[in-house]
């Protein structure tokens, strides 16, 4: 059998790798100059939303697409904008319309992200961050999806940041997505549903208390202490094999 040497597959590959990060570059200096960021703000969205609901009443199809277009690439990018964006999904869009927005546009984000993350920075950052990665991977060993989900159901872990962690990790793709599908649904609800109070309120702090992120972070241990309730003790086991009687020879299997 013949096999295609080693060398000009390695070729390929650091092509394509150079290609993928030229790219990532060009796309986010794009987004840069054009100042798409400066409308993500409470601010801009009080004063632009009535103008921008106009436009997307008459043509509700080509905004959607485009609101998620850009939202998965600015997710992409690992930029820290998702909670405006939910926002600004809710404001523009309605509840409905802008968690089903919100969610295809997350888990694209979070996808493109992990993805690049993996294939693209993974060997440098793990030679440079080891001993880190390696923890991580030991977290994800021993709790496995329970440890994700945990962090996606955590209102102070960034959404961004878990989508890069996580691709440096062992981490399966599948398990990984439907974690972040389940993990985002409730920050993505919450956030939405605050975007279409957008004219009745001052600020996100109106709705988004000290008590609801507390609720929140509740919820997100809920996966990791229950796993842990469940989990029989050392001790317990130690007391168990101990007070197992042991077989005699004439017992023993053969």
């Amino acid at each position: 059998m013949d096999f295609e040497p080693l060398a000009p597959r390695r070729w390929r590959f650091a092509l394509w790798r150079a290609f993928a990060l030229s790219v990532l570059v060009v796309l986010f200096l794009v987004i840069y100059w054009s100042g798409v960021l400066d409308y993500l703000s409470w601010e801009s969205l009080q004063a632009r939303r009535d103008s921008w609901r106009a436009i997307i009443d008459q043509h509700r199809a080509e905004t959607a697409l485009l609101f998620l277009v850009v939202s998965i690439a600015l997710m992409s990018l690992s930029l820290p904008v998702g909670s405006m964006l939910s926002i600004a999904a809710g404001a523009l869009f309605d509840l409905w319309l802008g968690i089903g927005l919100i969610i295809v546009a997350s888990l694209g984000g979070a996808s493109l992200s992990f993805l690049a993350s993996r294939y693209l920075f993974r060997d440098f950052v793990r030679y440079w961050l080891r001993r880190w990665v390696t923890l991580v991977d030991r977290g994800i060993e021993r709790d496995g999806v329970r440890y994700l989900l945990m962090l996606r159901l955590s209102p102070v872990v960034p959404f961004f940041a878990v989508n890069a962690a996580m691709g440096l990790t062992s981490m399966k793709f599948r398990p990984y997505l439907l974690a972040t599908l389940v993990g985002i649904l409730p920050s993505c609800f919450l956030y939405v549903m605050v975007g279409t109070q957008i004219r009745r309120i001052n600020s996100p702090q109106d709705i988004v208390s000290w008590e609801l992120l507390t609720l929140l972070t509740i919820l997100a241990l809920t996966p990791w202490l229950l796993h842990r309730l469940a989990r029989p003790s050392p001790h317990r086991l130690d007391a168990v094999t101990l007070s197992a009687p042991a077989l005699t020879r004439e017992e023993t299997p053969p």
